[in-house]
């Protein structure tokens, strides 16, 4: 679809101009059977893939979220959204906008990250078996 680069240094993203990012990670959502019953919902492709090597299923905005991609999460077939996005204030943002878009069409819980994380990629493997999600 479109190749993404990241700095290093900022941990700054660049995309395509115009690009229109679908849910990193739905390809991978599809190939499993029978599909999870929840979902992991993270702001980054980085976020998202340390997740799936915990084996819990995850996809990645690639930022706060736009119409195609809350059309592909009211479309999946699973019945919980788990919110993992990251602790400032975009990952605050991110989620709200997801509460707002899901609105009657998924059960939406929260993962409180860790003290002093602050994204699901800070957190270390006993963080991450142990997440605590919420309503």
């Amino acid at each position: 679809m479109f190749i993404a680069r990241r700095s290093v240094k900022q941990k700054f993203f660049q995309y395509p101009p115009n690009v229109q990012k679908e849910l990193y990670g739905i390809y991978q959502l599809y190939q499993l059977y029978p599909f999870p019953k929840e979902v992991y919902i993270c702001e980054s492709m980085i976020d998202c893939l340390y997740l799936w090597t915990f084996n819990k299923p995850a996809c990645a905005l690639n930022g706060l979220g736009n119409e195609l991609q809350f059309k592909q999460l009211r479309e999946l077939p699973c019945r919980v959204l788990i919110l993992a996005t990251d602790s400032d204030e975009a990952g605050l943002r991110a989620r709200e906008r997801i509460r707002m878009n899901m609105q009657n069409t998924k059960i939406i819980k929260e993962v409180i990250l860790p003290k002093g994380r602050k994204d699901i990629n800070e957190c270390t493997p006993n963080e991450i078996q142990n997440l605590v999600e919420v309503f």
